[in-house]
């Protein structure tokens, strides 16, 4: 009985010792998972820049001053072009089979230009409707550690794809990506708004793929 007694106190010790301990190293993996999923949104944040497109339609070209793309952005940082239409955010480049254009977007320095030809051959202007296309949207994203462009592997535009592949987060949808990297952001809210002058590519550029 006594035996009973002292192995019982053994075991209770053991548990008023171990479970705490248990907890901690439970509470310590859960956290470094969060910290894995989370690490797109914690060392990473969008510029999100807003352009009228409304006076510049009906147009097949359409040249915007964008001084936030500067050299060393256009270098270094990922850029996301969605056009706004009445019923959604179109992901740029693009082709839109329901009004039969297709869409492409070039980025220099400084500059944005917008083309748009026909479906059916890629060649021929075709001329957006006004009530179609409403705004340019663009998403810069930054780092937010100076220092963080300072990598020997991968660039920092390969890091972030590489992370946002690995958040299942689809680039289509401009709603899904500007709430993951600011989640208390209110697509409706009023936001910058530049008007751009009417013109054609004329200088060297950069397409948005890149």
């Amino acid at each position: 009985m006594h035996n009973l007694t002292i192995l019982w106190a053994l075991f209770c010790a053991s548990v008023i010792v171990g479970y705490p301990i248990y907890l901690y190293h439970r509470s310590m993996v859960l956290l470094q998972k969060s910290k894995k999923s989370s690490v797109v949104k914690a060392n990473n944040m969008v510029e999100l820049l807003s352009f009228d497109l409304r006076g510049q339609l009906p147009s097949w070209s359409i040249s915007l001053d964008v001084p936030q793309i500067t050299e060393e952005v256009l270098c270094n940082n990922p850029i996301l072009f969605y056009l706004e239409t009445e019923e959604s955010h179109l992901k740029m480049p693009l082709n839109n089979e329901a009004l039969g254009y297709t869409a492409n977007v070039y980025k220099n320095t400084g500059k944005v230009y917008l083309t748009f030809k026909c479906l059916k051959d890629s060649v021929s202007n075709f001329h957006v409707p006004a009530w179609h296309a409403n705004q340019l949207k663009i998403l810069i994203i930054k780092p937010r550690h100076v220092g963080a462009l300072d990598h020997d592997q991968d660039s920092y535009k390969v890091q972030v794809y590489k992370e946002l592949k690995k958040a299942k987060i689809n680039l289509s949808q401009f709603e899904e990506v500007l709430a993951h990297f600011n989640p208390m952001t209110n697509i409706d809210q009023p936001l910058r708004t530049t008007k751009g002058l009417v013109a054609a590519p004329k200088t060297q550029l950069s397409s948005a793929a890149s």
